[in-house]
């Protein structure tokens, strides 16, 4: 075998230097790829159990969602359950309302009816209250403010029939003024009582009409001259030509007791004043006298049947109060009023009201 020249050798040597860093160039690429698919490998790895975790927690979610859906159907039914029960229960509620309501309403008739019975209850206990005063006080006139001017009545006669003999003629004619007076003050009395009494038992019937005030005003007057020329008492006027609308009886008892009272708490040598005026709708009459007044505790007392005003007049007149209360019934029986101020001391005033005449009214 030739041996190889140095040239040769070197070449070949060049060669596997070459080939052998070539090895080494694709032994790391080898190694480097291998680290690659390492790489790979251990990030499929990674890849595969995380994937295969997921499937787990997948399948523990599916699992969950399972038994949330069986939850939830079973919280379905539960809830459906509790509607049902609900709406029962609303409906038996809803029933219950409207009975109780229909109670209420049962119950808010019964308490209208019932106070609808008491407040008739109590009107007719009032009712019995007043019936029972007005009789009391029906029987203490009788008793006593009748049984008086009757047993003096009956002292004056006796006198006279016992002494009439004796009498000088003026003592006569005193007598007679004194048994007129007394006789007149009776009958006034009876007529009010009698009155009243018709009014109480609603007998007592109005016909209002129109009618001449003044002419009313005026014979009242003069049915009092009498016992006002007894006290020296004169009566000032200021009445123009009025009519008004009212029952001509029952306005005349009204002026006849209001006129009587005035005469009665004047003092001797004095005035009664009347003046009336009107306006689109009343006339109003004033009666003021300058006698004795009213006290505070008779002015609230007057009016009333219950109460008894100790007044007594100026010449030791008696009175019964009853005049009074029939000018007030009378005057509200003809849609008027009646009213009074007085200082004691200085006198009263009565003030009346009435209303005026109708225009163009047909008078039967």
């Amino acid at each position: 075998m030739p041996e190889e020249s140095p040239n040769n050798k070197q070449i070949a040597d060049a060669d596997l230097r070459i080939l052998y860093e070539k090895l080494l160039v694709e032994k790391y690429k080898l190694e480097e790829q291998g680290r690659i698919i390492h790489r790979q490998n251990i990030k499929s790895r990674n890849r595969t159990i995380e994937l295969f975790g997921k499937m787990i927690d997948l399948k523990k979610a599916q699992k969950i969602i399972t038994l949330q859906k069986q939850e939830l159907e079973r919280k379905n039914i539960e809830i459906n359950q509790q509607k049902n029960a609900l709406e029962r229960t609303f409906q038996k509620f809803r029933q219950r309302t409207i009975e109780l309501f229909g109670k209420m309403i049962d119950l808010k008739k019964a308490y209208n009816i019932i106070h609808a019975q008491k407040t008739e209850i109590e009107t007719h206990r009032k009712l019995l209250h007043e019936t029972n005063a007005s009789k009391d006080r029906f029987f203490s006139i009788l008793a006593h403010d009748l049984k008086n001017p009757i047993a003096g009545f009956l002292g004056l006669t006796e006198v006279m029939a016992e002494s009439m003999a004796d009498l000088s003629p003026d003592e006569q004619q005193h007598f007679a003024e004194l048994l007129h007076n007394s006789s007149k003050q009776l009958y006034n009395l009876l007529e009010n009582l009698l009155q009243w009494a018709r009014s109480q038992t609603g007998a007592l019937k109005i016909s209002p009409k129109n009618t001449d005030l003044k002419h009313i005003v005026d014979s009242v007057i003069t049915q009092s001259s009498m016992n006002a020329r007894i006290k020296e008492i004169k009566f000032t006027k200021s009445i123009p030509d009025i009519s008004v609308f009212a029952d001509e009886n029952t306005l005349t008892t009204i002026f006849r007791n209001i006129i009587s009272n005035a005469i009665k708490f004047s003092h001797n040598n004095s005035t009664i004043d009347i003046s009336v005026t009107e306006n689109e709708k009343v006339a109003i009459i004033i009666v003021t006298d300058h006698g004795i007044g009213i006290s505070v505790e008779d002015l609230e007392k007057l009016f009333k049947i219950d109460q008894n005003p100790t007044r007594i007049g100026t010449a030791k007149e008696k009175g019964t109060g009853l005049g009074l209360i029939l000018c007030k019934e009378f005057a509200e029986l003809n849609k008027g009023t009646i009213k009074v101020e007085s200082t004691l001391g200085k006198g009263s005033s009565f003030t009346l009201t009435i209303p005026i005449a109708r225009k163009n009214m047909v008078e039967s």
